[in-house]
């Protein structure tokens, strides 16, 4: 089941608060993730619901990114 949108993308980049940013869903929000990650991968970025409830961790989008960064060099 594909969580409903919007979902929100949150880091801490300095300060006590963290940032949050919303996209449409999360498909959108996975390739913000990605496309950002040599910033972000510091900032313990987490991936929420639309009721602001964890979908996906640090640990887990980390584990993500590494995985793809593997396939790449085999893609043809």
């Amino acid at each position: 089941m594909t969580p409903q949108g919007p979902v929100h993308l949150r880091w801490r980049a300095s300060g006590a608060a963290p940032e949050i940013e919303t996209f449409p869903d999360l498909d959108a929000a996975l390739d913000a993730v990605e496309e950002r990650w040599e910033e972000l991968q510091h900032q313990a970025p987490q991936i929420l619901d639309h009721r602001k409830i964890l979908l996906i961790s640090t640990e887990q989008l980390k584990a993500a990114i590494i995985e793809e960064g593997e396939e790449e060099p085999g893609a043809a």
